[in-house]
């Protein structure tokens, strides 16, 4: 007889788990979108609204030229104004769900901006001295700075600060 042999396969990583997960939240969210048999319907303005007949106007010209993202912004706006402007207004409709989505982002430095660094000095006897390197791309200058003002001054506290541009990118 054939002696059976066992697989034993590795264990997910927690972010495959995590990354697993999200794949499955999407793909059900989207089928959900898909299968939907009916959409909320969007708020109606109340008569004699100025403010209400402009935001209507907006949402329809939105609508017209098939820009979804501007005539959803209208629809916020109008129900916002309705809320303040108009209370107890089309109470009674339903609430849309809303469908959430996680997507893991990695935060990593800009390569097309230079980082910059600054240093001000915070010594003195009664108030702080104030004076400042102003911002340099590189540490070298502004610590170069900092000797000659602690030459000319005998100050020797510096706030130094260092900035950076950041971007987020999808890690999926």
């Amino acid at each position: 007889m054939a002696e059976e042999q066992r697989v034993e396969w590795p264990t997910a990583t927690r972010d495959e788990r995590l990354s697993a997960s999200v794949r499955e939240v999407n793909r059900r969210s989207v089928s959900d979108l898909l299968t939907a048999t009916s959409y909320p319907t969007p708020p109606t303005p109340v008569p004699g609204c100025a403010t209400c007949d402009e935001l209507a106007v907006l949402r329809h010209l939105a609508r017209h030229e098939g820009d979804g993202s501007r005539e959803t912004d209208a629809d916020v706006l109008l129900r916002r104004h309705q809320r303040q402007s108009h209370p107890g207004y089309g109470e009674g409709t339903p609430t849309r769900r809303r469908i959430f989505r996680y997507v893991p982002y990695s935060i990593v430095q800009d390569g097309s901006a230079e980082p910059e660094y600054e240093a001000c000095c915070v010594s003195g006897d009664e108030n702080d001295c104030g004076a400042a390197s102003g911002r340099h791309p590189d540490p070298a200058e502004v610590e170069e700075w900092q000797r000659l003002h602690t030459q000319e001054t005998r100050h020797t506290r510096y706030r130094r600060c260092f900035a950076d541009y950041s971007v987020l990118e999808p890690t999926a």
